[in-house]
């Protein structure tokens, strides 16, 4: 197909969300073999409903004919790096968006880059710097923009960040997977096991739909309201993010992507987790336990309980993402991870340029002068 019969829209104003949506959501049933959730329209509608604050829409769109071929979910708004205001133009997204990506055909690919590189800096004026966080590069679309700023003569730069999102392809049995851990691992979790059965009636719910989830609502905000992550205001139950969440598992449920998962010990609430599953991937976006219960190590005894539902499912789950870095705990699961980068790309203009300088001489300068002065006293 021609490049003449593509045509490109800048999508800036909230109803876009709804003008887009049968479009967006045919885009993503075509690409399931290479995405996740975190590229679907419903993320993108319910994270601009509350997360947006003062940051500015613009979805830039390739079409083919009237079909919708390309979209870079984008937003522009101001930051700061090393307490330096910068105006960005980036992917919208904050610390809930786990993977951030393009979300266009491959046929396409390049010319849709090229084109979104073109306009990004036909608007120059309205930024300092293009920021696109947590992107892999191990994406075919990342591979092929480092290929399209090449060629066109643009100066970025990649920074790895700390998101190695580890995840495991379940195959085999769980008996099987389950001899592969360690020794030392096996034992923790036979003990956990243990434990958490002879300290009552065990009960483990896996919450598919919308009237499910509103039965055991309650339950859930209270064991995150009680995590330690909402003493930094990080859990499920923290301001808009509960909000969010909500409204995500509605229209997650009516999908069918919804997976909530609750541990229940005597009738009572210890553990949960809030998953999404689509495209064959289940994502463990969210775990909380119940401080009251930490000895019985509840979080682990239900990640133990979900993969061994995993594994009886791997016709309709074919990668289990544990979300996020990869934690220690993480890693008596599996040893597999998606890497992540923040990738930066500067103008020709000299505050752009400082902030080049900033970001990638004088900040790692100054951290390599402090470690050596530590390694001296």
């Amino acid at each position: 197909m021609s490049k003449e019969t593509l045509t490109f829209k800048i999508f800036e104003d909230t109803e876009a969300f709804s003008k887009l949506e049968a479009g967006w959501e045919d885009l993503c049933d075509e690409l399931a073999n290479s995405i996740t959730v975190f590229a679907t329209h419903a993320w993108y509608q319910c994270w601009w409903q509350y997360f947006k604050r003062e940051a500015k829409l613009h979805l830039f769109t390739m079409w083919q004919g009237d079909k919708l071929v390309g979209i870079a979910p984008l937003m522009r708004g101001k930051t700061s790096l090393h307490r330096l205001p910068v105006r960005i133009f980036g992917f919208i997204q904050n610390n809930e968006s786990l993977h951030n990506d393009f979300i266009v055909m491959p046929q396409f690919r390049t010319v849709f880059l090229q084109k979104l590189i073109q306009s990004l800096f036909n608007h120059a004026s309205q930024w300092d710097v293009l920021y696109f966080r947590n992107i892999s590069p191990l994406s075919d679309n990342y591979k092929s923009l480092k290929e399209v700023l090449e060629i066109d003569g643009r100066t970025w730069k990649q920074r790895m960040n700390p998101f190695d999102t580890p995840f495991l392809s379940p195959s085999g049995s769980w008996a099987d997977y389950f001899a592969g851990r360690t020794r030392r691992t096996r034992k923790t979790l036979k003990n956990i096991r243990n434990r958490v059965r002879k300290a009552g009636k065990v009960t483990v719910k896996h919450i598919r739909t919308w009237d499910e989830f509103l039965s055991c609502k309650e339950d859930l905000f209270e064991v995150a309201q009680q995590s330690w992550l909402e003493t930094i205001g990080g859990s499920l139950a923290s301001g808009n993010i509960w909000n969010f969440y909500e409204s995500l598992a509605h229209k997650a449920a009516a999908k069918g992507w919804l997976s909530v998962w609750a541990l229940y010990l005597n009738e009572r609430i210890i553990a949960a987790e809030f998953h999404l599953r689509a495209f064959g991937r289940e994502h463990a976006i969210r775990g909380h336990y119940h401080p009251e219960f930490a000895s019985l190590s509840p979080g682990t005894y239900l990640e133990m309980m979900i993969l061994e539902h995993v594994f009886q499912e791997q016709e309709r789950i074919h990668v289990y993402d544990f979300c996020g870095a990869f934690d220690t705990y993480k890693k008596k699961w599996t040893d597999t991870y998606i890497p992540h980068c923040d990738l930066f790309i500067f103008k020709e203009k000299m505050y752009s340029r400082y902030i080049l300088f900033q970001e990638f001489k004088l900040v790692p300068l100054m951290r390599n002068t402090l470690q050596r002065a530590k390694l001296l006293d």
